[in-house]
């Protein structure tokens, strides 16, 4: 009860997030001139440790009653806080509030009509400001049925066809908008592998490193897998310029918006009235990573975090196709000039399996990790390098999916020669 005590007393919202804020929030969002807060209540973040790494996320519901309806209405809200501490420094460099504020602003509206058939890609942005902290407030999906997936377990093949075709119709109508307005470009040309990060952020590069060396370490006592962990370890000691060439464009590919971040937390599912475990659609949350770049980042980011193995090893090539059809409808359905073959979209995953392995050794054993085990990880905890090494062990070793997915995965990456 003691642990229990002090974390409440942590998840108090910050002084700046008070009536006023949420006045000048809602009347922005609601485009009202006057509206009246009558009460705001603060819930428990359904986040917390190993559920966000670098943002502080508060939920709020506000009591209102607005100048245009003059009703007593309320409206569940996320508050979504980047701090910048040392720690989180790298999110200032990687511009991560400006990209997902003109995301929000500027571009999900455009695809949302672009594909015409009521599609929602992600939730309303209410307000943003940068005073005192960068801040933006969202819709709360969850008040419209929407709730996130396991994590620990991952996804089955029901909730991957589901994802995959909102994915499709979310490229194909990015696809457009950058035909349309090819200026759109430029405020989303690198994702989380930004070239000149990975070549100045130390921090980033010692994390990965750390996590890599871990992996080869466990993989090298797996029988049969040693000439594989040699291979590992030479990987990390060039980490640098592979992680480059993971996130660099290739001259001639596809490019659509990628999410730039697609694994379990960061999309919503919605279900069945009468079929409560039956998904029926999902919504992406978090574009804070989106770049222009091919497909085959999303789509491998996504398999090697997120899928269960089962689904992976008999339904890859049915989840692609499933993907690639959604592409294609919409692409068709909107007059495309261009619209790809299935070997292109094929073409673009194949060349892009790097981007699935960073996924995998990165994302993959931290996804994974059980709630006791990852309740206390944050960006400012894993500065601390003991507590690191000691987190980054019990990755690996949290739950067996990780390491069942990693055999199956590695000797896969190898049979395609990623690593030579």
């Amino acid at each position: 009860s003691m642990k229990l005590e002090s974390e409440k007393r942590v998840n108090q919202p910050p002084k700046y997030l008070n009536e006023d804020f949420f006045k000048a929030a809602l009347e922005d969002g609601l485009r009202d001139m006057r509206v009246d807060i009558k009460k705001i209540i603060f819930a428990e973040s359904s986040g917390g440790g190993g559920e966000n790494y670098c943002s502080k996320i508060y939920r709020a519901k506000a009591l209102y009653r607005s100048s245009k309806r003059q009703l007593d209405e309320e409206l569940a809200l996320i508050v979504k806080s980047i701090a910048i501490t040392p720690a989180t420094q790298f999110l200032e460099e990687l511009a991560v509030y400006l990209r997902e504020k003109i995301f929000y602003f500027d571009v999900l509206g455009k695809l949302e009509v672009l594909i015409g058939d009521g599609s929602k890609f992600g939730a309303k942005c209410f307000y943003t400001t940068r005073e005192p902290i960068q801040t933006i407030v969202f819709d709360d999906l969850t008040q419209y049925g929407y709730k996130l997936a396991s994590r620990q377990s991952g996804l089955n093949e029901e909730h991957c066809v589901v994802i995959l075709q909102k994915l499709g119709k979310f490229h194909a109508s990015s696809m457009l908008l950058a035909e349309k307005e090819p200026s759109v470009r430029e405020h989303f040309t690198t994702g989380m592998l930004d070239e000149n990060y990975i070549r100045t952020n130390e921090r980033f590069i010692n994390f990965m490193t750390l996590q890599l060396n871990t992996l080869a370490n466990v993989v090298a006592k797996w029988a049969g897998y040693e000439q594989l962990a040699t291979k590992l370890h030479r990987h990390c000691d060039n980490i640098k310029e592979n992680l480059v060439l993971t996130g660099r464009p290739i001259p001639g590919e596809i490019t659509v918006l990628n999410h730039g971040d697609l694994w379990v937390n960061n999309f919503m599912y919605k279900y069945h009235d009468e079929l409560p475990t039956k998904p029926i659609d999902a919504i992406f949350v978090d574009f804070q990573n989106s770049f222009f770049g091919s497909p085959g980042c999303d789509i491998n980011f996504f398999l090697n975090s997120s899928v269960q193995l089962d689904v992976l090893i008999h339904r890859r090539e049915f989840l692609i196709q499933t993907y690639y059809d959604a592409l294609r409808d919409s692409l068709e359905r909107m007059h495309s000039e261009f619209v790809p073959s299935y070997e292109d979209i094929q073409h673009e995953i194949c060349s892009r399996e790097l981007y699935g392995f960073f996924s995998s050794y990165a994302f993959l054993p931290m996804v994974t990790m059980k709630k006791e085990d990852s309740y206390d990880i944050s960006i400012e905890a894993l500065t601390d390098s003991d507590f690191a090494k000691k987190k980054v062990q019990l990755m690996f070793s949290s739950n067996p999916r990780t390491t069942d997915t990693l055999r199956y995965a590695l000797r896969r990456f190898d049979e395609l020669g990623i690593f030579d």
